[in-house]
């Protein structure tokens, strides 16, 4: 098994029983998130539960929102280096694009707030999930989040953990 026991059957068992509430996905992602960046690499996974304000009206659709920060050297020197956005699983497949939005807008005020360019995602609707980038142009503008994978449609499978592996050295190499 890829991840550990007890997150690969509670991620199996919310897969097959969709949980009442996104906070229930957090202990599993968080587990993920924190196995491939590990405090001890220099990783810290922040989770943040944010309403995002679209067209000044608040989301009826709350997210979690986690942070995974590579913190260098002795003067902590800290960088977000990936964004993570979940919804929760009844609102697939509708909420895509709200999914999308919200995270390209938190990514964009990150990289507008940093030296950085290049900030890779992974965005979830239960348990269907995608990774990608997003990079500041050449000519300073930004540019629109690019996916790296197809949609996986569980987080517990051999398939998953492999792409999740390939996105840990991506992120690493940044």
């Amino acid at each position: 098994m890829p991840f550990d026991e007890v997150t690969c059957k509670l991620l199996a068992y919310y897969t097959a029983h969709h949980p009442g509430t996104v906070d229930q996905w957090y202990g599993p992602w968080n587990t993920i998130l924190t196995t491939l960046f590990p405090p001890t690499a220099g990783y810290v996974v922040t989770p943040q539960r944010k309403d995002y304000i679209e067209h000044s009206a608040p989301s009826h659709i709350p997210d979690f929102i986690m942070e995974v920060t590579k913190v260098d050297g002795l003067n902590l020197n800290m960088r977000v280096v990936l964004i993570f956005e979940i919804k929760n699983s009844q609102h697939s497949p509708n909420a895509v694009d709200q999914l999308f939005r919200q995270l390209d807008r938190q990514i964009s005020r990150v990289l507008s707030d940093s030296a950085c360019d290049k900030m890779y995602w992974i965005a979830a609707i239960g348990s269907h999930w995608v990774y990608g980038v997003k990079e500041d142009g050449l000519d300073g503008g930004s540019h629109e989040l690019t996916p790296l994978i197809e949609w996986h449609d569980t987080t517990h499978d051999d398939a998953s953990f492999a792409d999740l592996q390939t996105l840990a050295a991506l992120v690493q190499a940044i």
